[in-house]
């Protein structure tokens, strides 16, 4: 099960990624006050549909392991009365051997299982704390493009300031200049 959902994280956290930045703005230099984030409505259910079936797998698991842990529980105490009943039974040694081997065995399977659940939770909890790292990291990513993007349009609009009172310095020089020019055309 977590294998089939693994394979659908880093497609959401890219989507989500991607669908993090907001748009610039305009040449303007408009700041917005407050910045959203948009994801389709498709990557938006199956995120929820990720984060659901990773929910479901693991209460499964662990349901499954506290019925394992109930289940050891009485194989042990089973086992246990088999060898207080080995003691104070008439049964034959032979019928008594039998009946611990059984319960033995149970005991075993019953063991084995435990050990795979509790190895399918750890490898449950690796992925989730991979998949939180990635969205760590995603964020992280988002904030520095952030930081550079605000660093950008700073420049742009100290830029487009300096180009703005430069054609103003040469709108007054060419005003001057025709002034001049005009002048100098009309005593001369």
């Amino acid at each position: 099960m977590w294998r089939t959902t693994k394979k659908y994280i880093m497609p959401v956290l890219l989507a989500v990624l991607l669908l993090s930045f907001s748009p610039v703005g305009s040449c303007s230099g408009a700041a917005a006050t407050e910045e959203t984030v948009t994801v389709s409505k498709k990557d938006w259910i199956t995120l929820q549909q990720n984060n659901a079936a990773q929910a479901k797998a693991l209460s499964e698991s662990q349901a499954e392991l506290s019925e394992v842990k109930k289940a050891q529980a009485e194989s042990e105490r089973a086992l246990i009365e088999a060898q207080t009943l080995l003691e104070t039974s008439t049964m034959t040694s032979e019928e008594m051997t039998k009946l611990c081997a059984t319960l033995l065995t149970e005991l075993n399977l019953q063991k084995a299982e435990n050990a795979k659940l509790t190895q399918e939770l750890k490898d449950a909890k690796a992925e989730s704390l991979t998949a939180s790292d990635a969205i760590l990291k995603a964020n992280q990513y988002l904030l520095d493009t952030r930081e550079e993007i605000e660093a950008q349009r700073a420049e742009w609009q100290k830029r487009e300031a300096q180009l703005e009172r430069q054609r103003l310095e040469w709108q007054i020089a060419s005003a001057l200049l025709g002034y001049i020019g005009y002048e100098i055309g009309r005593h001369g």
